[in-house]
């Protein structure tokens, strides 16, 4: 085979292999036409070709059969490997089973998300598959990742403003803003008014330095504007200095009440509406096919499910 590894292989017409393959096991041309469905004219004019390029008479006659040369001889083993090779490659890839699986898997979000989903993402995967790895990797923009095309993350799951081309998108729940300030906030007593809201220092969360939020937009179209003293890069970071200053925010509901009672918080209804904010199952077409994806993506999905349940029964 060093001569073919020489060859430049793009030239050459692959279907002439399965070919030599069959003439070097049968060393007839007619058993080997039968043996792939050719005729017997096909096939000749198949090794006319191998002996053109290889130039090799590969098989000469021998009494009433055909004999390979010594150097036939020497590419039947590799060829044969080969050939195999290719089959068991193309062959329909087995399914996943998550219950002896041993992989990793790696899955963007930001940390608001990953404290809704991780800990009953991780309770079934303990149960259903004990051999998968998970990594965790932070994304806090609303944008998708490059590293999702490029075959370095398995899921984004978050935020976006948009899909690229190649990429798919399922919604997971969607959580309700709340507004959270101290207990014991000197304009913040029980109930909270649209004038009020307007003069308090308020805290967002993103990675953009000039981003506007979701509510500052609802009030330019009221002609209103809010003082954005603070911008965070985590969610979490949020309730307490929410509960030792006063700075107030619009929260995520789902983080907002388990923060309250052990910080002190008052979590009020919003002054004025806006779209609640709905997390995304983001994944690429690369990995469309694939059983183990197609088992992750559906294992997500369900623990959403759980998810958005909850978010329904706190409202």
């Amino acid at each position: 085979m060093s001569y073919i590894r020489s060859m430049n292989i793009s030239a050459l017409n692959l279907n002439l292999l399965p070919v030599l393959d069959a003439l070097l096991a049968e060393r007839s041309v007619s058993r080997a036409g039968a043996r792939l469905g050719l005729s017997q004219p096909a096939v000749s004019n198949a090794l006319a070709q191998l002996r053109e390029i290889l130039k090799d008479p590969l098989l000469v006659r021998k009494g009433t059969g055909m004999a390979p040369t010594e150097r036939a001889l020497g590419l039947a083993g590799p060829l044969r490997a080969a050939l195999l090779a290719v089959e068991q490659g193309l062959e329909p890839a087995a399914p996943f089973d998550p219950a002896t699986a041993e992989r990793g898997f790696t899955i963007m979000t930001n940390d608001f998300v990953a404290f809704a989903l991780l800990p009953r993402l991780l309770q079934r995967l303990e149960r259903e598959a004990p051999r998968v790895r998970l990594q965790v990797r932070a994304w806090q923009e609303h944008g998708i990742p490059p590293e999702l095309a490029r075959g370095d993350v398995d899921l984004v799951l978050g935020f976006n403003r948009g899909l690229p081309p190649g990429h798919h998108a399922k919604p997971l729940f969607e959580d309700r803003f709340v507004f959270v300030a101290r207990k014991g906030h000197p304009l913040v007593r029980g109930k909270i008014t649209l004038a009020t809201y307007t003069k308090l220092a308020h805290i967002i969360v993103s990675h953009e330095p000039n981003a506007r939020g979701v509510f500052d937009d609802v009030l330019a179209q009221r002609g209103l504007s809010r003082h954005v003293a603070l911008r965070l890069s985590h969610f979490l970071l949020v309730p307490p200095i929410v509960a030792t200053t006063d700075y107030v925010s619009a929260l995520s509901e789902l983080v907002a009440r388990p923060a309250a009672a052990s910080l002190g918080l008052q979590i009020l209804k919003m002054p004025l509406a806006s779209a609640g904010a709905m997390v995304q199952l983001i994944w690429h077409e690369q990995t469309a096919a694939s059983s183990a994806h197609a088992w992750l993506r559906a294992l997500v999905e369900d623990v959403g499910r759980g998810v958005a349940a909850m978010c329904k029964r706190l409202r």
